[in-house]
């Protein structure tokens, strides 16, 4: 068995009921999943950010995760407010984080860039990445990394200093690293096709049929979600002195 390695995870949002009726779990126990199918020593500590419910310190755990939320980062939210004033602590201490999605949206903004709605639209389904620079904790090594997607903001200008690793022409800022401890991901490796089926089966998209039927045509395949939580967990172990 690998080395114990901490994972904080900062929910931003409780579990869709959709998608609890498809069968899926909650994101705990999706995450706990995900990391185990690769690293033996993952261990789990949630946190409820979006119930205002932060860590007492930067150092409760080895290392920390920030999920997806309905919710978008530029809403004048206290809870918002608040996990941001903890990216900036994290920040400061170096501690190794990853953003999914929405916390990848909020790292960016906490750290000097922006975040728009895309004019673009909706994307939603699979996203496929090409990578543009090599990061260390990227083994095996992969060209492109296709990813389950379901956002409508982007982040539009990247903090200076930072590194674009992945993008495409509809996202260009997919995968950003910041310095050696921070990690942000627009896509939802925890996201398969049928749980984004269910949330496109939600009643706020009954008036946006054509967008469902998109997202619902661009779902079909597999995206190389254990890649891409290898890469998150290599990035952990690499920005810590827990070795395997």
């Amino acid at each position: 068995m690998s080395q114990p390695l901490h994972i904080g995870l900062l929910l931003c949002h409780t579990f869709a009921p959709i998608l609890k009726q498809t069968g899926g779990l909650n994101y705990s126990a999706i995450f706990q999943k995900e990391f185990l199918a690769v690293d033996s020593g993952v261990v789990l500590t949630n946190f409820n950010a979006y119930k205002g419910e932060l860590p007492n310190s930067v150092d409760q755990c080895d290392v920390w995760l920030i999920n997806g939320s309905p919710s978008s980062v530029y809403d004048d939210i206290e809870w918002i407010h608040q996990l941001s004033h903890f990216i900036e602590q994290l920040h400061a201490a170096k501690k190794p984080t990853v953003g999914i999605c929405f916390g990848h949206q909020l790292m960016a903004q906490v750290l000097g860039g922006s975040v728009e709605r895309s004019k673009k639209g909706w994307g939603i389904g699979i996203s496929r990445n090409t990578l543009v620079a090599k990061a260390d904790c990227m083994r095996p090594m992969a060209e492109t990394i296709d990813v389950m997607v379901f956002h409508q903001g982007q982040v539009v200008r990247v903090p200076e200093g930072s590194k674009v690793l992945a993008g495409n022409a509809f996202c260009p800022n997919h995968i950003i690293q910041y310095n050696d401890h921070m990690l942000s991901i627009q896509g939802h490796p925890e996201f398969n096709s049928q749980m984004v089926k269910g949330l496109l089966g939600a009643e706020s998209f009954d008036n946006r049929p054509a967008i469902r039927a998109q997202g619902i045509a661009n779902s079909v395949g597999k995206p190389n979600a254990k890649l891409l939580f290898q890469w998150i967990v290599n990035f952990y172990r690499q920005a810590t002195t827990i070795e395997p």
